[in-house]
């Protein structure tokens, strides 16, 4: 059979078989749908109807308790007889005798102990005043027995089914009745409606239901048979052009599989498919995409795209790989290169820095610009500044701005930080690097040591001399700084340290030695003086002799 005929014979049967189950689950789901559509109608019929019949007797109730309010000062009636009520309550009775609704629907009191005397019946004037006994059908209980009994059982209200004739009518009829006490004159007051109302109402809305399903399922079964129809012709079109068309590139596949020879799978289909297959087997043979990959990779476009024809393919693999390890050797080639580059900038740096610390200077404002304004050039930052500890009073240590540069500009200013305050007061606490990308405009909330500018990272590096802390150097750049960056500026700051600590101890030491000759020469000039200058020049001596040894173990 060819693939002409079976293209269509085939999905014709799924398409119909599909059409008809997708149908008839369509036609099972809509009848359970208006099923339950039917039963929610009645229930909600039925819960509106309850509450119409408790509406009429609360509206009764109402009736009768305006009236009974307003002879209950001048009457004191104990006795239900009926000639006895007061005309006001006598109209009020007749006012209920009125009352009427629905198909069938009215009003009736009876008294709620034995023997149940009927007080008012609108539609049985003549039960008036009397006794009546109406059995419950396939029971022996009185239906005004059963009201007394619902009432005692519901907190003086209630309803109860049964059955009872209908107007007009000598059939028992199932009937809903609600009823409520009375309790100041001990009546009932009850009203109902007829169940086959609502089996009406029922009924109407379920033959306009059913209506509509039988009108979806002729829509369902038409669109069906057009469906099926259009399916099956425009299958019948494309079946033929696709037959037609694998023909045509069976037969140019033929001529372009000359070539390499390969080991082809044999072929059991005797249709156009496998005719099909055929060509494509020995197109196999004949694709020669791997000239123009090699190619490609000769001229150095090692991203040239290239697909192996099969996971089997063992050349196509084998080129991709050869792809591969070029651009790995080419990658580690270029890390090479900039680790290299990397490396001998840093080299560089530690040159100069090491000649910069060991000139050193006498003069520590001028020796931190030095080291600040190299640093900012190193990290291609934008601003800079260096902190050193100031603890000449040991009631007030704090750091104090050395030299900031900001844009390649020296600043002058005068800054003193508290240790724990801010970043750099921070930095100093802890004695830990603190690195900040992606800095917010808001960058002077931060509160920086270089002021309001937003710079994108920040880098802050304490200077420790064997874990003591000599100050601090803060860095920022409109760009992220690199590790590498980073780890030479951590490097270099031990060297920092010792270079700013010892500058520091000599200024330090040479200000300590002016002022040990100025007392000396004090001395000399005034000997009236002399027992309190000695004490200055002991003070000073042993701070002296500390700043010396402080120097000694640092050229140690």
């Amino acid at each position: 059979m060819k693939i002409k005929t079976k293209i269509p014979l085939y999905t014709g049967v799924t398409v119909l078989v599909t059409m008809l189950t997708v149908t008839l689950f369509s036609i099972s789901e809509f009848r359970k749908s208006t099923l339950k559509s039917i039963e929610s109608y009645r229930i909600e019929q039925t819960e509106n109807i309850k509450k119409q019949l408790k509406d009429h007797v609360y509206t009764t109730y109402k009736i009768l308790d305006n009236s009974y309010s307003e002879i209950k000062n001048n009457y004191h009636h104990k006795s239900v007889n009926f000639e006895k009520y007061p005309i006001q309550l006598q109209q009020s009775i007749k006012d209920i005798e009125q009352i009427s609704f629905g198909d069938a629907g009215y009003i009736w009191l009876n008294e709620v102990n034995p023997p149940y005397t009927v007080i008012m019946h609108p539609i049985k004037p003549e039960m008036n005043g009397t006794v009546q006994v109406f059995y419950i059908k396939d029971t022996q209980q009185n239906v005004y027995e059963a009201f007394a009994d619902v009432i005692k059982k519901n907190n003086g209200e209630g309803f109860l089914e049964y059955d009872y004739f209908k107007p007009g009518t000598n059939e028992r009829i199932p009937k809903l009745s609600f009823i409520k006490l009375f309790e100041p004159l001990g009546w009932v007051i009850g009203t109902g409606v007829y169940v086959d109302f609502i089996d009406k109402m029922v009924a109407k809305k379920t033959e306009e239901l059913n209506s509509q399903t039988n009108k979806m399922i002729r829509i369902i079964l038409l669109l069906g048979l057009i469906l099926i129809a259009i399916a099956t012709f425009t299958l019948f079109y494309f079946s033929r052009n696709i037959t037609n068309a694998i023909y045509s590139v069976k037969q140019k596949l033929f001529h372009m599989s000359k070539g390499h020879i390969i080991k082809t799978e044999k072929n059991l289909r005797s249709d156009e498919i496998g005719d099909m297959n055929k060509s494509l087997n020995e197109l196999i043979k004949g694709v020669n995409t791997y000239s123009e990959f090699a190619l490609n990779i000769e001229k150095g476009k090692l991203d040239a795209d290239f697909i192996p024809l099969s996971k089997n393919d063992n050349l196509g693999i084998s080129l991709l790989d050869m792809r591969n390890s070029l651009k790995l050797a080419k990658e580690e080639e270029a890390k090479r290169t900039s680790e290299n580059e990397r490396q001998n900038r840093a080299n560089k740096a530690y040159t100069m820095f090491s000649e910069l610390m060991r000139k050193g200077s006498d003069n520590i404002n001028e020796l931190s610009y030095q080291i600040i304004s190299n640093l900012i050039e190193y990290i291609k930052g934008i601003q800079g500044g260096i902190f050193i500890l100031n603890d000449e009073n040991a009631d007030d240590i704090f750091l104090e701005l050395t030299a900031s540069i900001a844009y390649s500009r020296r600043k002058f200013n005068k800054k003193r930080i508290e240790i724990g305050d801010g970043l750099i007061g921070a930095c100093a606490y802890e004695k830990k690097k603190i690195y900040i990308n992606n800095v917010p405009n808001n960058y002077a909330e931060i509160r920086s040591g270089l002021g309001t500018s937003a710079p994108k990272s920040i880098l802050i590096i304490p200077l420790l001399m064997e874990d003591n802390l000599i100050g601090i150097i803060e860095l920022a750049s409109l760009i992220d700084i690199n590790k590498f960056d980073i780890e030479f500026v951590e490097k270099v700051s031990e060297s920092i340290a010792a270079s700013l600590y010892a500058t520091k101890i000599n200024a330090k030491s040479l200000l300590l030695q002016n002022e040990y000759n100025r007392l000396l020469r004090e001395k000399e000039s005034f000997n009236s003086t002399l027992v309190e200058k000695e004490k200055d020049i002991k003070r000073l001596r042993r701070k002296l002799s500390k700043a010396k040894d402080d120097k000694s173990i640092l050229s140690l």
